[in-house]
């Protein structure tokens, strides 16, 4: 049992192969998929996949690069709540902070983080967290809402760092990039992860694992993270499969 935690497929590189790969996947052992909004339009985007595939799950949230380009507060928070009306609709993201490109600003960035986070706590959904460079503002603002928990995806912070989290109820996701060659960081934290608080995903079309990379990712090469994932954990594929798709269905309240 594989469950792709994070994707997009709704992201325009899929235009013309995207039915195409997704019966791929899903007739090839991956057996669920969360597809993540990025914006309102890409929300909508998913709950449209959610809604033609039954194995797709979507979520719906404002990412931090796409803050800056909301012009009224008011409706956008009102379609966040609706969207979170529908029955696909698992989780609120992906939200967070990203102070590597900064294509938003920080202080809206921060901003729509905090707005976001009180409709979790609101609502009482799982978030999906974007952390880059970000990492004690991101801790604070997780911190400051003690009743909202989710996952730190394709997470690259520290062991510390996540330790914290888990003991408030959070999970930790490793996307492809615990297979790149220059990762040593990062595979002493998965190590440190309990498997009752790990995911696994591949974020794509973005970060092909190896020996993958430059390709257009899709969730068929989860296997590659999972294999690195139980390699560094000790257990076997299977073992980490289960455990991960166990995970994300917890997180999801899926089943």
């Amino acid at each position: 049992m594989i469950f792709d935690s994070h994707a997009h497929y709704n992201d325009k590189r899929f235009d013309d192969i995207r039915d195409d790969i997704i019966t791929e996947v899903l007739n090839g052992g991956i057996n669920r998929i969360m597809n993540v909004g990025t914006n309102v339009e890409s929300s909508l985007e998913s709950i449209t996949l959610a809604e033609k595939y039954e194995n797709i799950y979507a979520s719906a949230g404002v990412h931090p690069h796409d803050t800056e380009k909301i012009h009224d507060e008011k409706q956008t928070i009102d379609e966040i709540y609706k969207l979170l009306q529908h029955e696909k609709v698992m989780a609120l993201g992906e939200i967070g902070l990203d102070f590597h490109y900064d294509f938003s600003a920080r202080d809206i960035q921060m901003k729509w983080f905090d707005i976001q986070m009180k409709i979790a706590a609101d609502t009482g959904y799982p978030v999906i967290i974007h952390d880059r460079e970000a990492h004690g503002a991101c801790f604070d603002m997780a911190c400051k809402y003690p009743g909202v928990t989710g996952i730190f995806h394709s997470y690259s912070g520290s062991s510390e760092m996540a330790a914290e989290l888990i003991k408030h109820g959070w999970y930790i996701s490793f996307s492809g990039v615990i297979t790149f060659k220059n990762a040593a960081k990062i595979l002493e934290v998965v190590k440190t992860i309990p498997l009752d608080r790990l995911l696994i995903e591949t974020d794509c079309p973005f970060l092909a694992p190896h020996p993958m990379r430059g390709k257009l990712n899709h969730s068929g090469y989860i296997i590659y993270t999972a294999e690195k994932a139980a390699e560094l954990h000790g257990v076997s594929f299977e073992e980490m499969c289960g455990v991960t798709y166990s995970n994300a269905c917890a997180v999801y309240k899926i089943g």
